[in-house]
């Protein structure tokens, strides 16, 4: 009897433990993902990430990460790669504690870029290079442990309404994006993964209206807002 009273306590024990550990993780996740992108994110990217805040409501199925801002690579003069003001998620609360983290949709608006020109290429190829790197280092099952343990499916991605800065005085409008089923066919993708895709993307886009806005100057526009101006004609 004494011994069925002590398995039935441990169990109890455990219960209230996996109960209690649920618990602390609702009620701290919003810090656990603030500092896996202070920790991961300069690792992956090779530059300074910093967010302000970072609001996860499980219960709602969203959340919201404000304050995003990410570095220049050395050698360039402006202090940001990027700056987003918030983001916004929309997730399967019943997949945050598995191994796969189903993201329904992620909204990044009115995203503010700035492209500049460097001994290393410009900073938008710098940053990419620097996180394909990363993935190819901690890609494989000698590196299954490195990095965030996490994967994730991002259902729909979306940048809308985002500003591209070329030195000074000459921005232009950056395509919106829709990104679909990212890590779907391969059952999760890593951080590294999902960041590489979508600043890829972003890159290209960045990179695309850089490439005309600096071409019409070249082509003769009188002044940065003409410059402009034929990117739309």
């Amino acid at each position: 009897m004494r011994t069925r009273n002590v398995i039935l306590s441990v169990v109890l024990l455990l219960v209230l433990a996996a109960g209690g550990g649920a618990w602390w993780l609702m009620q701290s996740l919003d810090g656990l993902v603030k500092r896996a992108i202070h920790k991961w994110g300069p690792e992956i990217t090779g530059v300074s990430v910093r967010v302000d805040s970072v609001t996860i409501e499980l219960a709602a199925g969203k959340g919201t990460i404000r304050g995003l801002a990410i570095g220049n690579p050395k050698g360039y003069a402006a202090p940001h790669a990027l700056k987003v003001g918030e983001l916004s998620l929309k997730l399967d609360p019943g997949s945050v504690t598995k191994d796969v983290i189903v993201v329904k949709e992620l909204l990044i608006a009115s995203p503010d870029v700035v492209y500049e020109r460097g001994p290393g290429g410009d900073n938008m190829s710098v940053i990419q290079k620097n996180v394909e790197a990363w993935v190819a280092k901690n890609t494989g099952p000698k590196q299954a442990d490195a990095g965030p343990g996490k994967k994730f499916v991002i259902e729909n991605l979306y940048l809308r309404n985002g500003r591209a800065h070329f030195g000074t005085t000459l921005s232009a409008a950056v395509p919106d994006m829709h990104l679909r089923d990212i890590g779907k066919k391969s059952n999760g993708a890593t951080a590294g993964d999902v960041v590489k895709q979508v600043w890829g993307a972003l890159a290209r886009g960045v990179t695309s209206v850089a490439t005309s806005a600096l071409g019409a100057i070249k082509d003769g526009a009188k002044s940065a807002g003409d410059a402009v101006k034929k990117l739309f004609k």
